[in-house]
């Protein structure tokens, strides 16, 4: 499991930082309020999940700070590369291992369950995501895992050209 895992994690990387490079070369996006709750709930998501897994769980106050783009970039990318450290080390044993959600006081997901959330979650809002782009004139393409693959699988490029071009 282990496998797919680190490969969905790098899978989301690449998309993240393909949103983000769409979000900031759009200038319709960059300031709309939709964009930015969506893309702050996604990472939002993520970052918790990711946290909780190595032992230490942001707190509601943490999660629910709205965070402005240029914050919102680094926080992502400090988040991925905080999971792309951890992931390598982790072993398969761990996977069955339980985590604490503090306010899911009934459900106690395993450290695999909450890995595929921390992936799985982003996927539908992704989808929205681009749809609110080509809304707001960004010219989107497809971010699906299968076009990942096809393309080489590719490392996540963080840095806008285009945006810091102009």
């Amino acid at each position: 499991m282990l496998p797919l895992i680190r490969d969905l994690f790098a899978y989301q990387s690449w998309a993240d930082a393909q949103v983000m490079q769409l979000i900031e070369a759009t200038p319709a996006a960059q300031n709309d309020p939709q964009v930015l709750q969506l893309m702050n709930h996604m990472h939002t998501v993520f970052q918790f999940f990711v946290l909780s897994v190595q032992g230490e769980p942001p707190t509601r106050e943490e999660l629910r700070r709205e965070q402005p783009l240029d914050e919102l970039r680094r926080s992502l990318q400090k988040i991925h590369r905080l999971a792309d450290g951890y992931l390598p080390k982790l072993r398969e044993s761990r996977l069955r291992d339980v985590i604490e959600v503090p306010w899911f006081k009934d459900f106690h997901p395993t450290c695999q369950e909450a890995l595929m959330q921390a992936c799985m979650h982003s996927q539908n809002h992704r989808g929205q995501m681009l749809t609110m782009l080509r809304t707001l004139g960004a010219d989107t393409k497809p971010l699906d895992y299968i076009v990942w693959v096809s393309q080489g699988r590719p490392a996540a490029e963080w840095e806008n050209t285009s945006a810091s071009a102009s």
